[in-house]
């Protein structure tokens, strides 16, 4: 079994038992991944077959024509964002620290008036 793991003879008979179990660890997160790499890949056959399939029966039932994609799938944003679109974003961003300023600046006045001294000073007792 430990050479299932990957775990050579001298390292199961002479070190710690501890090795055995990080071994075996390694050995079943490499299966984990193992099997989603072949379940995404599985599924974007299934979208390219889709794809090929729709296509086909749009071109064979339809009048309109439709292409098959050019390029492979991609998983990255490859989209540039305009001067408005990003002038918008930087926008929301500035609006949403805004906030947040104001919600910590209430945070810390409601503090300060509830104990009516400074961080960091102690109590004292009478």
């Amino acid at each position: 079994m430990a050479i299932t793991y990957g775990m050579t003879v001298k390292e199961f008979w002479e070190e710690t038992p501890d090795l055995f179990w990080a071994y075996r660890f390694s050995y079943y997160q490499k299966l984990k991944e193992n099997q989603e790499i072949f379940n995404n890949n599985a599924w974007l056959q299934g979208a390219y077959f889709q794809e090929a399939i729709s296509v086909s029966l749009c071109n064979a039932f339809s009048k309109t024509k439709v292409e098959y994609s050019k390029k492979p799938y991609s998983f990255e944003k490859n989209k540039e964002l305009t001067k408005e679109e990003k002038q918008k974003e930087y926008e929301m961003q500035k609006a949403d620290l805004k906030a947040r300023i104001l919600q910590i600046n209430k945070i810390k006045s409601s503090t300060y008036q509830k104990g009516n001294k400074k961080v960091g000073e102690k109590n004292e007792r009478k």
